[in-house]
């Protein structure tokens, strides 16, 4: 099928779960594990947003990632647009049409199917992507290694809570939100923050790491969907040690963590 004319490739396939307020498209047997993991990560929306509207009083790191009050605001509102799949104008393929996410699993017809500028099965071949959102589309592309990491945290609450040492998170903190359903939950921010989010493309880059994070200025901060995917994390495994961001070694110099190649999966999962 991959030396076939854009006329004769065959349509998407007919959406699935539309009900809920997301599509899921090209993905067969694995359509449930999806819902599930966007199911899974909806649960602790609503816990999430009652420590955002604490603020900077309260705790599992709002203060860390999101630095002052000002931000409770948007944070909420991001929150509660995706506990709610709130469909978002702005998108293509119809940008003055409010639009549900639509989940597409990556195969080598995806780019002609769905008519892209970029091609998804390069960037999952032969780059390492988990899964991507590319800037103004309503697409979500999820790439056969995304299936290779667990859905949730197994064990008990707190277990992969990362350490503070010397006002900064541990190295291994990435433990705490390398699953399904908090990656569901960064690509959803970067669909709810449209052209806002930052990707590799913006300056400054998308970033990843929790330091990075903690070390980011208040305004980059709400443009950043790790710091979502982090807090929201932080919430439901109950992680209340988070590092102050106005106190040293914050702000890090430049190439501060340039040794920490945070061998995170999530490092693979961007906004191109």
């Amino acid at each position: 099928m991959a030396g076939l004319s854009l006329a004769a490739q065959p349509p998407p396939s007919l959406p699935l779960l539309q009900d809920r307020g997301y599509i899921i498209r090209d993905c067969g047997a694995s359509t449930d594990q999806i819902a599930l993991g966007l199911d899974l990560g909806k649960e602790p929306i609503g816990a999430a947003i009652n420590v955002a509207k604490q603020g900077v009083s309260g705790s599992h790191g709002f203060r860390a990632f999101f630095k002052n009050d000002a931000a409770i605001g948007p944070v909420t509102k991001m929150l509660k647009d995706i506990q709610t799949l709130r469909p978002a104008r702005g998108m293509r393929p119809n940008i003055f049409k409010a639009q549900s996410p639509e989940f597409i699993c990556v195969t080598p017809e995806t780019r002609s199917r769905y008519r892209l500028r970029n091609d998804p099965y390069v960037f999952c071949e032969q780059k390492g992507q988990f899964g991507m959102w590319f800037r103004g589309e309503k697409y979500v592309f999820l790439c056969q290694k995304f299936f290779t990491i667990k859905i949730s945290p197994p064990g008990p609450p707190a277990k992969f809570c990362p350490r503070v040492i010397d006002n900064m998170f541990e190295r291994k903190g990435y433990l705490l939100a390398d699953y399904q359903k908090y990656l569901l939950i960064h690509e959803l921010v970067h669909f709810y923050l449209g052209q806002k989010s930052l990707g590799w493309t913006t300056n400054p880059n998308e970033k990843y790491r929790l330091n990075e994070c903690v070390d980011m200025d208040p305004k980059n901060s709400l443009k950043n969907p790790m710091h979502w995917q982090y807090f929201v994390a932080m919430v439901e495994q109950k992680c209340t040690d988070e590092p102050d961001p106005f106190a040293p070694p914050f702000p890090l110099p430049p190439g501060a963590l340039a040794a920490d190649n945070g061998n995170d999966s999530s490092v693979a999962f961007d906004a191109i």
